[in-house]
């Protein structure tokens, strides 16, 4: 494990030893609770693996040919999915069958009645679910998606002892956001979603962040480009919970995969999230924050009203992108999917890369975000007391990899630099820069003047899938690399006195250990 001060010369990752650290007890909600599978054991079995004495083998690292290229994906064929879901576990043919009833459902005529004959054929009480999401130091919200609309019930108890509370929807729907407030910060929760007929819809737990930052450090993961074929695989998703992180930001290219406005497909793309047994476990136990990118919004480079010759649905998109997901303001009437919360001390900003785009006026000020969501990111910027700010966008915010391709650096370099200006000129906060796009994971400390810097983690490597190289040209900046088709995942954590980025990959192995300067 590389343990550095940030700041320190970049240099190739190499792979180290496994970390052998004792894990803390997180709590997270076995298999056997979640209506999955029980026990250590049977995980190793639902995910391929055999075991001999201490060791733990992948039965499907012997069957390459079963892993699905990214150009494959992109195809998105019945064949290539029913693929995807095969990858490194055989999935029963119930679920296979109802992916594939349920695909051509949502993408006939009639989608939602088809599909809700789909579900009472295989006798299932939900399409996904349940998910969490926008989780603060005093709440959370529970998503399902049901075939048909309904009430829903969540009923959370808290870990330490006191009274189970139960909250409500406010209307029958198909889809559900049940909001959860009036938590304690800082503790444990278990909780059971119900629907009106008193079915259970699933089971999880959650840990709420604290209030303010102390001694014991509080962790977030993160990452992008599951493009799919990655969430199918579980190392990667298990980890993020087992190290006890408090949530997930997913931030581009995850569950669709290049559909355009075909919203059928699009729904058949989450569908197949939906199914993913480690997906399940890690929405129902970590909250999830998401954002797009080109692929989840309508396809490779894509942005604003047209691409290549092809008109794009923004509003179509947006509405559909906030119905599959469980993120704060997904019922704000604005022009973009960007939104901010506050994950305890720290605050997040999640920017719209994509939607808002201006193809027309490509290179001038505000052809990349648009004028209002610039304009509300310098207020929020401005205005935030928070500590930390980590702020997100789809792309890279740099130009150190590829040139800034279909970036800040080929779209609108002047805004970029208004709002780097912005971050220089804060007081009392730090920002951090998250993005992705760029497969491959990478670390860069952007030299500001007066001897600033601003940090930047690129961690696109949730699916294993190729691209560039680690390093770009100039490796003054760059604090490390490592490889696309490489599986790894990012993590922050906080505490009183400091900020530590940690790139953890599928063994476990923390390849990166760097303490950000303030």
């Amino acid at each position: 494990m590389k343990n550095k001060q940030a700041g320190d010369e970049g240099s190739k990752i190499k792979m180290n030893e496994s970390n052998n650290n004792e894990k803390k007890a997180t709590g997270i909600i076995p298999f056997c609770e979640s209506g999955l599978l029980s026990g250590r054991r049977n995980f190793l079995a639902y995910v391929g693996v055999v075991t001999v004495g201490l060791a733990v083998r992948p039965v499907w690292a012997e069957e390459k040919s079963r892993v699905v290229s990214l150009k494959d994906a992109h195809k998105g064929t019945l064949e290539i999915d029913l693929r995807i879901m095969n990858q490194y576990a055989d999935q029963p043919q119930e679920v296979q069958d109802f992916y594939t009833a349920g695909r051509a459902a949502l993408t006939g005529p009639n989608p939602e009645a088809a599909l809700a004959e789909v579900c009472r054929k295989f006798n299932r009480p939900q399409v996904g679910g349940p998910m969490l999401g926008d989780v603060t130091s005093t709440g959370v919200s529970v998503w399902v998606h049901l075939p048909e609309p309904a009430s829903v019930n969540v009923q959370l108890t808290p870990k330490v002892g006191g009274e189970a509370k139960t909250f409500s929807s406010n209307a029958a729907e198909r889809i559900q956001s049940v909001r959860c407030d009036g938590l304690l910060p800082d503790t444990r929760y278990t909780y059971t979603v119900t629907d009106s007929k008193d079915r259970v819809l699933g089971k999880g737990g959650f840990m709420t962040p604290p209030e303010a930052l102390s001694e014991e450090p509080f962790q977030i993961a993160f990452g992008t480009c599951f493009h799919k074929v990655g969430l199918y695989r579980p190392e990667l998703m298990k980890l993020v919970q087992e190290r006890g992180n408090r949530a997930m930001l997913v931030l581009g290219d995850s569950a669709v995969d290049g559909r355009g406005c075909n919203y059928g497909l699009v729904q058949a793309d989450y569908l197949l999230r939906n199914l993913s047994r480690p997906w399940q476990q890690l929405a129902a136990n970590i909250p999830i924050f998401a954002i797009w990118d080109d692929h989840d919004y309508w396809g490779d480079d894509s942005g604003g009203t047209s691409t290549r010759g092809h008109s794009i649905d923004p509003v179509g998109l947006r509405k559909s992108w906030q119905t599959h997901w469980n993120n704060p303001d997904r019922n704000e009437d604005r022009k973009g999917i960007y939104f901010q919360t506050h994950i305890g001390p720290v605050h997040f900003i999640a920017l719209d890369t994509r939607s808002c785009r201006i193809q027309e006026e490509r290179g001038q000020l505000n052809s990349f975000l648009g004028k209002e969501q610039m304009d509300w990111l310098k207020q929020q910027i401005s205005e935030s007391t928070s500590p930390y700010i980590l702020l997100s966008g789809g792309t890279m915010w740099s130009d150190y990899i590829s040139n800034g391709k279909d970036s800040w650096g080929t779209w609108d370099t002047e805004g970029r630099e208004e709002i780097f200006k912005e971050i220089d000129a804060k007081e009392g906060s730090q920002v951090i820069l998250l993005c992705g796009d760029r497969h491959g994971a990478r670390g860069f400390a952007i030299p500001r003047p007066g001897n600033k810097k601003i940090y930047e983690f690129e961690v696109a490597t949730l699916g294993g899938v190729p691209g560039p190289g680690a390093f770009g040209e100039d490796r003054s900046a760059q604090l490390f690399g490592l490889p696309s088709r490489s599986w790894a995942f990012g993590e922050l954590s906080f505490s009183a006195d400091r900020a530590t980025f940690r790139l953890v990959n599928e063994r476990g192995e923390e390849l990166e250990t760097i303490v950000l300067d303030s």
